[in-house]
């Protein structure tokens, strides 16, 4: 059975364990970050995962009202910096985001809302899993 690596990145750290534990419950190796700067990619140049055996992560879930950076900034940069993970996702408790929203839609960006409902989540996992599941191995 493979292990899917997912990045998690809030300021809550409410937020982090419980998300840990949800992704940990589905198999998941979970890395949380509670600041973004800790983020290992924020202080790259370019996308480290592509010099190490275990690559990408599977997904990566970002909050979007973070100091220093929000995560439509944090998942851009991610992205610009050449990182190949195809599933990602901006939490909020705010709205109106339209304008954030279509910054991201042009990599597939899930957005939830807060408090998360996992009635929504749940099946984002199940189709970011069998996505995973039938990808060709490189």
């Amino acid at each position: 059975m493979k292990t899917f690596k997912a990045i998690v990145i809030d300021d809550d750290h409410s937020v982090l364990i419980y998300l840990r534990q949800i992704l940990q419950r589905r198999g998941y190796e979970v890395h949380t970050y509670e600041d973004p700067v800790q983020y290992p990619l924020y202080k790259c140049k370019g996308c480290p995962c592509s010099m190490r055996e275990a690559g990408c992560p599977d997904l990566i879930i970002s909050d979007f009202n973070m100091p220093v950076v929000n995560g439509v900034e944090l998942l851009e940069s991610t992205i610009e910096k050449g990182c190949r993970c195809r599933h990602l996702a901006l939490m909020s408790a705010m709205g109106h985001m339209e304008e954030n929203l279509r910054r991201l839609a042009k990599y597939g960006t899930r957005y939830f809302i807060k408090p998360l409902d996992l009635d929504d989540f749940y099946p984002w996992l199940d189709l970011v899993e069998k996505e995973i599941y039938e990808r060709p191995s490189a």
